[in-house]
């Protein structure tokens, strides 16, 4: 005879699916295989007597009583996540897993270094780390905590401020040689060069440059656009144009002189970077020195403005 404690399991796959849109996907999640999870969803049904998803070959979908039970589902579901959370906050071990996401460029620039850090300080935890162009979903999908660049933050989310990111524009001295032999002495002259876009971002196709009061809208072309700043780094450094880059990511490469900075009287608009997480009552006692640290090494390591 079925219990109410077997709904619990039955819950979590539901919720799983629901939040990562397919079986195949909440079973790589919850660890189950796929036939395991539909079996559990499908008794979940039996017991409750009511229909809660629509399945097709393409995608899953709630129906009205489904979503009603979700709702509740997930409730119950952030509370037990606060009640293992109030536990782990009296515990003065430092351990166990946090799950992080960050951009990719953060991964290719400094983020390997601050974890290493923090990890020589307290070896017993764990990371499992995304570097990701998108935006995750923190509380559907289950992280931690995410270093994000954004003016904007949801506003359900608990914000860390780190600093701002600053764009510099870059070339290499070959590129220079061959299209700009006399200098870049004013904004304007970028429109005529080959520009590295970044089609990521909305303004790629205009630079706005700032000097004191002073600011001018640079219109930019070019035939190469890459959605990764090492790829538009590596591209600049064969000398294929003009780039606009992360500081963090080419201090070294000027430093070496693989790429030159232009205009540096000039700035791009800053990014604001933060440090976000769900908002919850308590959080483990990882999670607080885990926030904590990443504040003070962004604030000593100088990679953000």
């Amino acid at each position: 005879m079925e219990t109410k404690s077997q709904r619990f399991p039955q819950a979590l796959a539901l919720l799983t699916v629901v939040d990562t849109g397919s079986f195949t996907r909440a079973a790589e999640r919850l660890g189950l295989s796929k036939a395991q999870v539909s079996k559990q969803v499908t008794a979940l049904e039996a017991a409750l007597g009511v229909k809660l998803l629509h399945r097709t070959t393409r995608r899953v979908a709630l129906t009205e009583a489904g979503q009603l039970y979700v709702d509740f589902a997930r409730q119950a579901r952030h509370a037990l996540d606060d009640g293992e959370r109030a536990v782990s906050a009296v515990r003065t071990e430092v351990d166990g897993l946090l799950r992080l996401t960050a951009p990719t460029s953060f991964g290719d620039g400094f983020l390997a270094d601050l974890l290493a850090d923090f990890r020589a300080l307290h070896p017993a935890v764990r990371f499992d780390v995304d570097l990701s162009i998108g935006t995750r979903d923190l509380i559907g999908e289950g992280y931690d905590f995410a270093i994000r660049m954004a003016r904007t933050l949801d506003a359900s989310l608990v914000a860390r401020p780190l600093g701002v990111m600053r764009e510099i524009v870059v070339a290499s001295p070959d590129y220079l040689a061959r299209h700009a032999p006399q200098g870049i002495t004013a904004p304007a002259q970028l429109a005529a060069l080959e520009a590295l876009r970044n089609n990521h971002f909305r303004d790629e196709g205009r630079w706005l440059l700032q000097r004191g009061e002073e600011t001018i809208d640079v219109p930019v072309q070019g035939t190469l656009a890459i959605n990764h700043f090492v790829g538009i780094r590596r591209a600049a450094l064969r000398g294929q144009g003009i780039a606009r880059l992360p500081r963090y990511l080419v201090s070294e490469q000027i430093a070496r002189g693989g790429l030159v900075q232009l205009l540096p009287g000039w700035q791009l608009p800053p990014t604001p970077v933060a440090l976000v997480y769900p908002s919850r009552k308590h959080l483990p006692q990882r999670s607080q020195v885990f926030r904590d640290f990443v504040v003070d090494w962004i604030a000593r390591a100088g990679v953000l403005d």
